[in-house]
């Protein structure tokens, strides 16, 4: 709420609980997985344990009060699991006789790109890094043998990108992206050329 407030009528985007894969929470334990990467994290989590989910969305649907505010669903592959978060916010909406915000989803994975045009969302925002990541099977951290692959610039990524700009257009959904491909040059140039027209650019990159 108080952020709403700072922000004076101008939108803020709240990413529900993100963890899991090289996001841990010292309070929360998770099982031992073989690779975190894909497996309990983000929304699957939290569709896991509803009881980390709802007082998120209550607090959101609360805060959305006092201005534009929207929730983003992390690591989405199905547009289940979109249906089930959607299901919860509205009887939490229900039982505190509020509005439910827009809800929308990180494009990360790419299930989520390959079908956001069966995705029940107000809107999405790609997520560059994780995108690459599952795109190219390189680690996002740009580390190691194989870090010249986790390339955004790469066709195949920006071949999907460009799919889930199509898909978005067809909808008239609104579409932006974050990650660290909008705050270099190259990377936004070939953003532009895919008709993106929405992106989050890290502060010290704004220059």
């Amino acid at each position: 709420r108080r952020l709403l407030e700072r922000l004076g009528g101008r939108p803020l985007v709240l990413r529900t609980l993100d963890i899991g894969g090289d996001k841990p929470l010292p309070s929360l334990e998770l099982p031992h997985e073989a690779n975190p990467f894909l497996g309990l994290r983000g929304l699957r989590l939290c569709l896991a344990r509803p009881e980390l989910l709802r007082p998120q969305l209550r607090a959101a649907i609360r805060a959305a009060a006092a201005g534009p505010l929207s929730i983003m669903l992390p690591m989405v592959s199905r547009a289940a699991e979109v249906t089930a978060a959607r299901a919860m916010l509205e009887v939490e909406a229900q039982s505190l006789d509020l509005p439910a915000p827009p809800l929308g989803i990180m494009v990360e994975t790419p299930a989520a790109a390959l079908a956001l045009d069966t995705m029940p969302v107000d809107f999405a925002s790609i997520g560059s890094n994780d995108l690459t990541q599952y795109v190219m099977a390189a680690a996002r951290d740009g580390s190691g043998a194989v870090a010249d692959l986790a390339d955004p610039l790469d066709p195949a990524v920006l071949r999907l990108i460009g799919l889930v700009v199509e898909q978005a257009r067809a909808r008239d959904l609104p579409l932006s992206l974050c990650g660290d491909m909008a705050s270099d040059r190259a990377g936004l140039e070939g953003l532009l050329d895919l008709g993106l027209t929405r992106l989050s650019v890290a502060p010290a990159a704004l220059g």
